[in-house]
């Protein structure tokens, strides 16, 4: 028989439901699944829980499923979690076991945090958290209007963060220090201004949201340790990046880009990367030289003359990959 933490390592692999099934192997069993240092609770998955073991809950009944999460806390004996993950996608979470839930996790010094619910916010405590290392967070707020981090936060151990459906994402200036990897929505819908001035981030994906085309704003980058970019959806007007001399692997996915928008500027600053995909790229100017480029993807819309351009910059490519939209015809 193995060891017991050796199990608890097992059972933290699984979903927590399932962990916590366990119990009714033997006697042996019956308490292990508390030792677990992953909670996974998943409201999404269409399974059935049938087992009467803490408490029966079914998918459909909301407070079957808290009372089960309120149980497997209360159980719970490990002193260090590694992981709470909570996903809800059809169901409101009353704001009070939300809350309750997250301040007991708080204090098992809970390292990554993942919370995907219909709620508009959470409890404060949450953004000032020591122990953090990895935050997502995805709030469907129900009026659709997004949510809001407050004003208050301060993460010193935190290295990656993900943030979805978010009104106010770049509060986040000054308050993780230690910040590697982060991926955020940006809503250009505003006349706001973007800045994200973050010298410790090594990893960056931005998704821009917009309904607008002609809403005139910034998105500033200034991240000198970047080595991975990815940019997704609708650009904003002005787009500016600051030197990022460790860039090694850039993704840009246009869906939308008005007239103006500085292409040039834009891959002047890539042409350092060794890896760059580009979808949708509607670019006119003359393209710089990609002295490091050994691997080029190109996706979406592409006229023949803007390929043979994109080889020509790249004396040192190595692969190339052409994935076309199967109505676009090349023009030569």
């Amino acid at each position: 028989m193995l060891p017991e933490d050796i199990l608890a390592r097992i059972l933290s692999l699984m979903p927590t439901k399932y962990a916590v099934q366990t119990s009714i192997l033997s006697k042996r069993w019956r308490y292990t699944w508390t030792f677990v240092t992953n909670l996974d609770f998943d409201y999404t998955r269409r399974h059935t829980f049938n087992e009467n073991i803490l408490i029966t809950f079914e998918d459909g009944n909301e407070k079957n499923f808290t009372k089960f999460v309120d149980r497997v806390l209360k159980f719970c004996k490990t002193s260090h979690l590694k992981l709470f993950r909570l996903h809800i996608s059809n169901k409101m979470v009353q704001g009070s076991s939300l809350s309750n839930w997250i301040d007991n996790v708080l204090k098992l010094n809970v390292r990554e945090l993942d919370i995907c619910v219909i709620q508009s916010e959470l409890p404060s405590s949450v953004f000032t958290c020591k122990t953090l290392t990895d935050l997502r967070l995805e709030l469907c707020a129900c009026d659709y209007y997004g949510w809001e981090l407050p004003s208050t936060i301060y993460l010193p151990c935190l290295k990656t963060l993900d943030i979805v459906g978010c009104n106010n994402p770049l509060v986040i200036h000054g308050c993780c220090p230690v910040l590697e990897s982060l991926s955020l929505e940006v809503s250009c819908n505003d006349e706001k201004n973007f800045i994200l001035n973050i010298p410790t981030l090594k990893r960056l994906k931005l998704i821009c949201r917009s309904g607008y085309s002609n809403v005139n704003n910034k998105i500033i980058l200034r991240v000198p340790k970047l080595e991975y970019l990815f940019v997704d959806g609708v650009l904003c007007s002005l787009f500016e990046m600051e030197d990022m001399p460790s860039l090694v692997v850039a993704s840009i996915a246009c869906w939308q880009s008005i007239y103006d928008f500085p292409w040039a500027d834009i891959l002047n600053k890539l042409r350092g990367v060794q890896n760059l995909s580009i979808e949708n790229f509607p670019f006119t100017s003359p393209l710089p030289i990609f002295p490091n480029m050994k691997q080029l993807e190109l996706t979406g819309i592409w006229q023949s003359g803007q390929i043979i351009q994109f080889l020509e910059s790249c004396p040192e490519l190595k692969i190339l990959c052409i994935d076309f939209v199967e109505w676009w015809v090349f023009q030569v």
